[in-house]
C-alpha cells in the first residue's frame, strides 16, 4: 500500500445459518455496513475477521472481482492481498476506470470453502 491511497478498516464477521451457509456481516468501529461503497480516490479496503469468526476457524483464502456492467469495466482497477495467516484481507482499487464491481470473499473453515454475498463497489470520477 502507498501512502496516497485511502485506507477503510473494516471488522467481518462470519456465521453460520441454519441451512450451512456463510453470513457475512461488515462494520466499521462497531457500526454496521454493507462491506461496499463508493470510491472516488486510490483506495485499501482492509478487511479483517473479528475475534469470535477467527476462533472458529475461519481464514481468507481470497477474493473474486467481477464486473457488474461489461459496458463500464472497473474489475481491472482491483487487486488483493491475504495476510496475517488468513485473518485480513486487503482490497486494492486503483480508481482508474468508473464502473461497479462485485467483489465475493473467498474464505475456509476447517477445510471447507465458504463465499460471501456480493458488496458492491462502485468506482465513480473524483
Amino acid at each position: 500500500m502507498n501512502n496516497t491511497q485511502e485506507q477503510i478498516n473494516f471488522t467481518v464477521n462470519i456465521a453460520l445459518d441454519n441451512d450451512g451457509e456463510a453470513n457475512f456481516t461488515y462494520s466499521i468501529n462497531g457500526k454496521e455496513v454493507t462491506g461496499g461503497g463508493v470510491v472516488r480516490t486510490e483506495t485499501a479496503g482492509i478487511y479483517s475477521l473479528d475475534e469470535a469468526t477467527f476462533a472458529k476457524g475461519f481464514l481468507f483464502t481470497g477474493a473474486t472481482i467481477t464486473d457488474v456492467d461489461k459496458e463500464t469495466p472497473c474489475a481491472q482497477d482491483f487487486s488483493y492481498e491475504v495476510s496475517d495467516n488468513g485473518r485480513t484481507i486487503t482490497i486494492i482499487d486503483t480508481d482508474e476506470n468508473p464502473g461497479t464491481a462485485c467483489l465475493v470473499f473467498n474464505v475456509e473453515c476447517n477445510g471447507k470453502a465458504y463465499e460471501s454475498a456480493d458488496p458492491q463497489i462502485e468506482n465513480r470520477e473524483r
